[in-house]
């Protein structure tokens, strides 16, 4: 009865997959793959080609004529009529390339997907069960380790959401139980987060791939007025801003290869997510986000106030601004510390 109730009256929701692309050509016909081998089937994939001077263009356009070919990629089969490609004319940064895909999504979910990383098959699945169990606006996975040769590294991060800092019991099987990931997925835990929980400001999630955002939540980013501000950093800015008006939930599954490479941020890391081993630029651009984030978030609400309000009313608009204002803790205040040492 449930069954034919969804199949003739209810819709199962969509979801937009954003990919962002700068120069990472050479990883999207594994991350199309991986997308294509999605379980949940209901979605679409808007891709943002931020002014690449690789063969981005190149490969785009070959996907959306069906001449999936060239010297570059190997055959990937695709959905029909489920791909759309922005080609941005100047390099707009992540942050203005999400919003780029956001303008013409249609998904009731939006996810914004870095070019160079993989889904797991259930990623989309785990993600819109947890939504539909909780009233969050947005959830954030755990993830697993890769490097440009897409070989694994590590099953677990601490760079990840999901991370659990405690021992584990080992069973020495075959090779396939060693690299079992659907085991962790099969079986995960959520834990849902407030402003008491996750001051505003600190980060308890994962990196960009992480999430599934719900989209009436994020189209309030729509009118941040400077978005070439986070031209890196897309994830703090939109992450944060998003726990702060609705909450967050995370997944301990690890639902995505996170691709450590030499162009991305954090670089390949020697110890998986270990912040102490993150390069001097790399600490003072984290640090840089947390000096901004709290200004840059109540500018936001204050050029938007009328918005807000109609939105949210005049008293929980005001719970937001003393949210940003009274956040500062001893956390981060360490953190701040930390980075005096780093040269």
């Amino acid at each position: 009865m449930q069954n034919v109730l969804f199949e003739k009256i209810l819709k199962k929701p969509k979801v937009s997959i954003i990919i962002t692309c700068f120069n990472l050509a050479k990883y999207l016909p594994d991350l199309i793959e991986s997308i294509e081998n999605q379980t949940y089937k209901n979605f679409e994939v808007i891709i943002v080609n931020d002014a690449s001077f690789d063969e981005t263009e190149e490969y785009l356009d070959n996907l959306i004529n069906g001449n999936f070919i060239s010297k570059f990629f190997r055959k990937v089969k695709i959905s029909e009529k489920k791909y759309k490609v922005i080609h941005n004319d100047t390099n707009l940064g992540q942050f203005g390339s999400f919003l780029e895909g956001l303008k013409i999504a249609t998904g009731e979910f939006v996810c914004l997907i870095d070019a160079d990383d993989v889904l797991m098959p259930d990623y989309l699945m785990c993600h819109i069960m947890t939504h539909m169990n909780t009233s969050v606006a947005f959830t954030s996975a755990g993830q697993f380790e890769i490097d440009e040769n897409s070989t694994v590294h590590s099953l677990v991060s601490l760079a990840s959401s999901g991370y659990q800092n405690s021992d584990f019991k080992a069973h020495l099987g075959d090779e396939d139980e060693i690299f079992d990931i659907q085991n962790k997925i099969n079986d995960f835990d959520v834990k849902v987060l407030d402003n008491k929980s996750v001051k505003f400001g600190n980060w308890a999630w994962g990196p960009t791939t992480s999430a599934m955002m719900r989209k009436s939540a994020a189209e309030f980013l729509l009118r941040y007025p400077t978005p070439k501000d986070w031209k890196k950093g897309a994830d703090k800015i939109a992450f944060t801003f998003l726990h702060l008006i609705g909450g967050s939930a995370v997944i301990s599954a690890p639902l995505f290869a996170y691709r450590r490479h030499k162009t991305n941020l954090s670089s390949a890391n020697p110890v998986i997510g270990n912040f102490r081993y993150l390069k001097p630029d790399c600490v003072k651009l984290y640090v840089g986000y947390n000096k901004r984030i709290r200004f840059d978030i109540l500018k936001f609400i204050f050029k938007n106030y009328d918005y807000f309000v109609s939105r949210f009313n005049p008293l929980n608009v005001k719970k937001m601004i003393f949210a940003v204002i009274f956040s500062i803790d001893f956390y981060t205040l360490k953190r701040a510390f930390k980075s005096l040492f780093v040269r």
